[in-house]
């Protein structure tokens, strides 16, 4: 069986051999192809430019056993993927095809899974973004989506300055100018690239997009980062904590609707210029934090992360410009449009699920709109207000019980990620701190840093 129809295989080989001068001129000659597990881990198999027309086509083999793969890579048997039977097809996308690394002739693609004769496969993530995104276009909504990624370098002679510090900068001017070259030929557009809070920690800011181009670019520019420290002699840790005595590492996402070219979160009569459309999609998102929680936050080491007074956001509340809201409205400025911002999130999630279902609960808003409360200023400790699921568990058994997500990703998927999340609990059961912290601080981690 063909995974496409005759005519549709030949526009998609017709339309790959059309590209391939091009990549040759920017020196291609293979390509890596990804998709991301239930771990939030990318995976990948690389073929040679000369095969792009058929692979576009027909795609790659890959077995469906890949979401079984935990944070370390190791694959927990009690999970129902973990066996050796089937295969699918890695579908590559040529509309987010970008140079990975010119100097070596990497080109790279995100890709969509399918079954053998063709069908969808139920369980692909990107496939899940893709629909969500095409319902909520049906709803006559368009949203932009924009990603942030911490990141912590590790290794020796590292840049060295204070938080945020023009120090720091002019210690790694270096990297962050070959990052922000590598980011560039990729095509990838960027806000911010700047020093962080924590010792030799990082941060890119990615212009919005489309929510399928805005997850993709989050792939894309994790596999760049992770080039370019390379090259450095450093390895970038994305993990949510890479020390027990560290702030941890965010994976923010920022984003805006608008109806008819119309801003829903500002303009309004609500507050900070909220539309009544704009106050129900707060409130919505505000109301499933927890069972987001789940796949915002997939390791059992993301909770060490959201700590109060940390700046991570662990309660349940939202505020206008408050950086301990889990949600925080930006009522933009000159040039900028409203949006919202999603905080509770790390560099370890899948960003198209977590995308998908944002954009799954912004669509429920307007079948079912519920009353937004106050706003919280300050500092949410002391102030009653409701704590986020505290552990992994607590965030899987609120992710499972939401009758929305689990209509929208169907039985397969849904039931799936949380197989996933509780291997994830099981891999961890008994790991000292130190020994939890150390096992995802690199993927997969060597033996100097478990003992570390």
């Amino acid at each position: 069986m063909t995974l496409l129809s005759a005519a549709q295989r030949q526009i998609q080989a017709e339309r790959a051999r059309e590209l391939i001068p091009g990549l040759q001129d920017r020196g291609v000659r293979q390509l890596a192809i990804t998709f991301v597990n239930h771990a939030g881990l990318p995976l990948v198999k690389a073929v040679p430019l000369a095969r792009l027309p058929r692979v576009a086509a027909e795609g790659v083999g890959f077995s469906p056993v890949a979401d079984a793969f935990g944070a370390t890579g190791a694959i927990d048997p009690a999970q129902s993927l973990a066996r050796p039977d089937g295969d699918l097809r890695l579908v590559p996308d040529l509309d987010s095809l970008a140079l990975l690394d010119g100097e070596a002739g990497w080109g790279w693609l995100a890709a969509d899974r399918h079954q053998q004769n063709g069908e969808p496969y139920a369980a692909d993530q990107r496939l899940f973004c893709r629909d969500r995104r095409q319902a909520l276009e049906a709803a006559g909504l368009e949203i932009r989506i924009g990603g942030e990624i911490e990141w912590v370098l590790l290794g020796d002679d590292l840049p060295a300055g204070g938080p945020y510090g023009a120090d720091r900068l002019l210690d790694g001017l270096d990297y962050l100018g070959a990052l922000a070259a590598a980011l560039d030929a990729a095509d990838l557009p960027w806000l911010q690239l700047h020093p962080e809070y924590g010792p030799a920690q990082f941060e890119l800011s990615l212009a919005a997009a489309g929510p399928l181009a805005a997850a993709d670019r989050l792939v894309l520019a994790r596999l760049l980062i992770q080039r370019v420290s390379r090259r450095f002699g450093w390895r970038a840790s994305f993990s949510p904590l890479v020390a027990a005595d560290r702030v941890g590492n965010g994976g923010h996402v920022h984003l805006s609707l608008r109806r008819g070219g119309e801003p829903l979160l500002s303009g309004g009569a609500g507050v900070a210029g909220l539309t009544a459309e704009g106050e129900g999609l707060v409130a919505v998102l505000l109301e499933s934090l927890p069972a987001l929680l789940a796949l915002a936050c997939p390791l059992v080491v993301s909770y060490r992360r959201l700590q109060p007074s940390h700046w991570a956001a662990p309660f349940q509340v939202w505020g206008v410009e408050n950086r301990e809201a889990a949600l925080r409205l930006i009522p933009g400025g000159p040039g900028e449009a409203a949006h919202l911002e999603f905080k509770i999130a790390d560099a370890a999630a899948n960003p198209y699920l977590l995308l998908g279902a944002l954009m799954a609960l912004a669509a429920d808003d307007l079948a079912r709109p519920r009353p937004l409360p106050a706003p919280l200023t300050g500092d949410p400790v002391g102030q009653g207000a409701p704590r986020l699921p505290s552990d992994l568990p607590a965030a899987i058994t609120a992710f499972a019980a939401h009758p929305l997500l689990s209509r929208v990703m169907g039985p397969l998927l849904h039931r799936t990620v949380i197989e996933a999340r509780e291997a994830e609990v099981r891999r961890c059961s008994g790991l000292s701190d130190g020994a939890l912290i150390a096992s995802t601080r690199l993927w997969p981690p060597s033996e100097r840093q478990v003992e570390g």
